[in-house]
């Protein structure tokens, strides 16, 4: 009885093994394809696009107002808070254009006047 119990909990261990690395297998090739996809079917304008804002101000482009409600907010929180979001890693897969926090996702540059270059990976 023991041995049929040892031998059943193997099989299980290695099956939940082999669910496991199929699973994180998936995902991963899922993130990937997701990241590839965006940056072989995004937009290579968007480096030469540049799209200011002021939200000091709270003067923001066009571009920008056409965005969903949930975008804008993004914008919004990261044009304030790059205290929190420079602790962020990117995830979008866009650290090879420089990307070193989640803050880079959304704002290129910050100028000593207050207005910022936004990042348009999210304008869609």
């Amino acid at each position: 009885m023991f041995v049929l119990f040892r031998e059943t909990a193997d099989f299980a261990a290695y099956h939940y093994g082999m669910d496991r690395r199929r699973f994180l297998l998936l995902a991963g090739g899922a993130l990937v394809s997701a990241c590839t996809g965006a940056t072989q079917n995004g937009r290579p304008e968007d480096a030469l696009v540049q799209v200011y804002a002021n939200p000091a101000k709270d003067e923001w482009p066009d571009q920008f107002r056409q965005l969903p409600a949930e975008t804008q907010e993004l914008y919004r929180f990261a044009a304030v808070h790059h205290d929190v979001l420079q602790y962020i890693p990117c995830f979008c897969g866009c650290v090879n254009g420089g990307h070193t926090s989640n803050f880079d996702c959304y704002v290129r540059e910050v100028y000593p006047d207050g207005r910022i270059r936004l990042d348009t990976m999210s304008f869609g």
